[in-house]
């Protein structure tokens, strides 16, 4: 089957599977079809089941890693229960790992998918926690609050700061112009040249792509911009009737005020609506995992001190959800990549080979990685009741964050906490 038949029969499994509007396929498969990564089954002609490959960068200008994100997983209602997927998924990993990629990861939709994709070696990989704000909250008191914790000078200045930042709504009746685009398209680029940990690094062209759906699916951009017309926040937003909500799918900042101005807007816009907004562990504050909430105030009252407040104690174990899962390809190219973003790092790993009775010992510090190959007889009786599987060791290294005291301690590994905000769901 050549390509050209084989997207157009992709195209319409993929409609017939998820329902998505003929536009939205398109614009996937026009900017993300990848012929060599698209693997699939047919009978009589026609594909019985198929899945598509798309590559992705993760980490930073400097540091980064391969990874295969795996979309349209489907199989004819007629042809399941038959072992397709099953044979596909081994197909493509096989692929991806001949390839360079040092894992895949996919989106499972509920429990029962990710009880499937675990049953055939995947992990829980990624995580994300939703805040939900509701029509009472009030983001400019919850600025002031934090002001009121820093020196008055400095406090003065992020007010006035604050005060000059202009923020304002593309939709899809107004598509964003192509210079405030190429704006946000750099401010976010440049922010992922720094980003730590294991990010999606999203190009430029992909970037474009994720504006255009944004608006194609009936979301907005929200962009605030200083005097000088840099543009310091933006977020993809969509608009639920039904439940009255607003859902900030991933929300890009380059300081706290700019973000602070940019929910005050969308707050004041839509001020009957509620606010959810998506977060990855990875943007979670690290040292203290709490936020306050306000519930209501009196306008003639002074600002501050007629806050109603509380503080809402978050859990990771009961507040985050597993967003997306991934299957290791190899184990050394992802302990090189957190080695590399972690030179204080020092451990020593033991992992079951490829083959019978052979082994990988894994040797971090200082940055740098070495990996020997043994054999059973290389090893003694106690070395070999340490030794781990290669998925045992992708379930510690992608676990999540709150679990890292315990695990590190007994195997000096912290989590890599992984963040895979696609914006195309």
């Amino acid at each position: 089957m050549n390509a050209i038949e084989l997207k157009k029969k992709f195209s319409q499994l993929w409609k017939d599977t998820f329902h998505d509007s003929d536009a939205y396929i398109s614009l996937v498969m026009d900017n993300y079809f990848h012929p060599e990564y698209c693997l699939y089954e047919e009978a009589n002609g026609e594909l019985t089941g198929a899945l598509m490959g798309v590559p992705y960068e993760f980490g930073n200008e400097d540091n980064k890693i391969s990874g295969l994100y795996l979309c349209g997983l489907a199989t004819k209602p007629q042809y399941r229960s038959r072992g397709i997927m099953t044979r596909l998924l081994s197909a493509v990993n096989s692929k991806a790992r001949k390839d360079g990629f040092a894992f895949t990861f996919l989106i499972p939709a509920d429990d029962g998918l990710r009880k499937y994709y675990r049953d055939r070696d995947y992990v829980n990989a990624f995580y994300r926690v939703i805040d939900n704000y509701t029509s009472l909250h009030n983001f400019d008191l919850e600025y002031e609050a934090d002001l009121q914790l820093q020196k008055e000078k400095v406090a003065d200045m992020k007010r006035r700061y604050f005060s000059s930042l202009i923020t304002r709504e593309y939709n899809t009746s107004e598509p964003c112009g192509s210079q405030e685009t190429e704006k946000v398209v750099r401010m976010i680029l440049d922010i992922q040249n720094r980003q730590l940990d294991l990010q999606i690094y999203h190009s430029e062209e992909d970037l474009h792509t994720i504006i255009a759906e944004n608006r194609l699916s009936g979301g907005s951009m929200v962009v605030t911009s200083n005097s000088q017309g840099i543009v310091t926040a933006a977020a993809f937003i969509g608009k639920s009737e039904e439940e009255l909500k607003i859902d900030i799918y991933k929300l890009y900042t380059t300081d706290l005020t700019s973000k602070f101005k940019l929910l005050s807007y969308i707050k004041e816009k839509y001020a009957d609506y509620g606010i959810r907004l998506y977060i990855s562990l990875v943007d979670m504050d690290r040292k203290a995992l709490w936020s306050r909430t306000y519930g209501s105030y009196m306008g003639e009252a002074p600002q501050v001190a007629s806050i109603s407040s509380t503080e809402s104690v978050y859990s990771l174990a009961a507040h985050s959800k597993v967003y997306g899962m991934a299957r290791v390809l190899n184990l050394y190219e992802i302990l090189k990549f957190q080695a590399r973003q972690r030179h204080d790092l020092k451990y020593s790993i033991l992992a079951k080979g490829d083959e019978f009775d052979t082994y990988d010992r894994f040797d971090v510090k200082d940055g740098h990685i070495n990996i020997k190959e043994l054999t059973g007889e290389n090893l003694s009786p106690s070395q070999l009741a340490y030794v781990m599987s290669k998925r045992d060791i992708a379930e510690i290294v992608f676990r999540r964050r709150d679990t890292d005291n315990l695990v590190t301690e007994a195997f000096g590994i912290p989590s890599i906490n992984g963040s895979i905000s696609l914006m195309l769901d």
